[in-house]
């Protein structure tokens, strides 16, 4: 493989997650990363190495989206739960200031912005055709 495509391919690695993750939110940034390299990963040890990492690092933030819900469906649950158990009178009805729908949309931007900023680092680093270690990546892939 040239290593123009070796380069191109990289950089189309660490990007499918992004890209994914903004078409198809809950595994799109999986599919896109186990895509290329699944079809790239026997072509150069640079590509089979970065795809990994690329695979890694979407799993991780799907698994931090996951636990995110998780704690919104608990949160909500039993916030309803307590305050909503025997009321009658709207005039009763209390919402907390700061509300587990803040701590879920705020959870939501930190998860997307780790994405946007440690994708486009891998791929800058791809694009100069050096490999890129994500500093929040489960090896789970190896």
């Amino acid at each position: 493989m040239q290593q123009k495509d070796e380069r191109t391919w990289g950089v189309l690695m660490h990007l499918s997650g992004l890209i994914g993750m903004a078409v198809i939110p809950p595994v799109g940034n999986i599919i896109g990363a186990l895509v290329c390299w699944l079809i790239k990963r026997n072509e150069s040890s640079l590509l089979d190495d970065q795809g990994k990492e690329a695979l890694n690092f979407q799993i991780t933030l799907s698994i931090a989206r996951v636990a995110l819900n998780f704690l919104l469906f608990i949160t909500a649950g039993q916030w309803f739960y307590g305050n909503n158990r025997f009321i009658m009178d709207m005039d009763d009805f209390s919402f907390p200031s700061f509300s587990f729908f803040s701590i879920f949309t705020t959870g939501r931007a930190i998860i997307w912005l780790l994405n946007i900023i440690f994708s486009v680092i891998a791929a800058v680093r791809a694009n100069e055709g050096r490999s890129y270690k994500y500093p929040i990546s489960l090896r789970l892939v190896k």
